[in-house]
């Protein structure tokens, strides 16, 4: 009785019987609650600073490229074990090693534990990248409510942006004082997001027991997806443009720009966290006024947005850097909240899981690209960040609006026919 009050008072969700029900309020509240644990970085604003006490920036970026190679070389293998074994498992596995990689982030004194630690940051978040947004997804598809995919993952951003707010502010303020507290609390963090990923019920999806056999054809089943029609592969080309150029900056070039214009720690916190903030809200209140519910809104938005980043990186100062990272940010919540609905829409459950991290295996690859062009621009020149983000800048002027169009018009003929 004292443990039925307590549950009621907290808001835990109440099992009513009803099988798809109970999933459908079990799962939103504890995605709710995983979203908290999940933004606690602490070490966003200052993990450049951690690792340049030690090691320079070309082994910095060195580190990035193995940490993203490990990823997309897990990526399809991950997706295709979530479907397998299940979403959930995948999901705790992935909160478990994150957790261990941070703390040897946190004491990492050499080029070789900042490796490990990394190589366990790529192994996380490719356990995570596919199992969790189909998780999301078919835990509305069992409930028919697949229509909810857009307001629920924004929901779940919303909270996710204001919690990293909280985080990055406090770790930039924690680093002057403590110089392991940021990377110790990051994996704090993730102990309790397993425990809450662990609590998740799996949906029901068409899967099959785990054998090599399947987890081979399971892999080639995700991949072809992508790609299994027209439509399929245009959406699928268009998602995997806008984040090859939104991801790098999102994970690292954000940092790269303002450590190299100068920036200290403290006021990275601050820049990020309210950038961050802002865009989202911004991307929120639209949704709210429903400017998204036309497509082309939703494939016009990320292809203006990112050609403002070939002007911006031509400025290159710390005041041009603060309107693209706002665009870049905007454009990256666009993806997972609105572009992740029209992707989702394309591909099958059986399959769902793996065709996701088939396109951030792809994003991977675009973004070891991007790593590999900065370390050999960076042993030629001091503008080695500004000519990246160039370069990035006019491959979205001249492939976005191209693909953008072509879906534009594959979706009005499907709303003719």
């Amino acid at each position: 009785m004292i443990a039925a009050n307590f549950s009621k008072v907290i808001g835990f969700p109440q099992k009513t019987g009803n099988h798809n029900q109970d999933l459908y309020t079990n799962n939103l509240f504890y995605l709710r609650l995983l979203t908290i644990f999940r933004s606690m970085f602490f070490i966003v604003a200052v993990w450049v600073s951690m690792e340049l006490r030690y090691i320079g920036f070309s082994q910095i970026a060195l580190i990035d490229m193995i940490i993203v190679f490990s990823g997309l070389f897990l990526e399809l293998p991950t997706g295709a074990l979530a479907d397998l074994i299940g979403r959930k498992i995948s999901i705790t596995m992935a909160f478990v090693i994150l957790a261990i990689s941070y703390v040897i982030f946190a004491f990492a004194n050499s080029f070789t534990l900042f490796l490990i630690a990394g190589l366990g940051f790529g192994l996380g978040d490719a356990l995570i990248s596919g199992a969790l947004e189909a998780l999301v997804f078919d835990t509305l598809k069992q409930n028919n409510k697949e229509h909810e995919f857009t307001a629920v993952n924004n929901s779940n951003q919303l909270i996710f942006n204001y919690s990293i707010v909280f985080a990055i502010i406090v770790g930039g303020l924690l680093y002057q004082y403590n110089y392991y507290l940021p990377s110790l609390l990051t994996g704090l963090a993730f102990v309790c997001a397993a425990f809450v990923a662990w609590l998740l019920i799996e949906p029901d999806i068409d899967s099959e027991k785990f054998t090599l056999r399947n987890y081979l054809l399971q892999t080639k089943m995700g991949f072809k997806e992508l790609f299994k029609n027209q439509k399929a592969r245009d959406m699928s080309l268009f998602y995997i443009l806008v984040g090859s150029l939104t991801w790098p900056i999102v994970l690292s070039f954000k940092n790269y720009a303002l450590v190299d214009l100068g920036v200290n720690e403290r006021n990275i916190g601050f820049t990020l966290a309210i950038l961050s903030l802002v865009a989202v809200q911004f991307l929120h209140l639209l949704i709210r006024k429903k400017v998204f519910e036309k497509t082309s809104n939703i494939l016009l938005a990320p292809s203006i947005l990112l050609m403002l980043v070939l002007p911006l990186s031509i400025i290159y100062k710390v005041e041009s850097m603060i309107p693209l990272i706002f665009a870049i940010f905007f454009s990256s919540s666009l993806r997972w909240n609105i572009l992740g609905r029209l992707t989702n829409q394309c591909y099958s459950s059986k399959n769902r899981a793996t065709a996701i991290s088939s396109l951030s295996m792809l994003i991977s690859a675009a973004y070891i690209a991007t790593l590999i062009l900065f370390v050999a621009l960076n042993q030629i020149t001091d503008n080695a960040v500004q000519l990246v983000l160039i370069s990035m800048g006019i491959i979205a002027i001249v492939l976005l609006p191209v693909i953008a169009w072509r879906l534009k018009n594959r979706y009005q003929e499907a709303a003719n026919d």
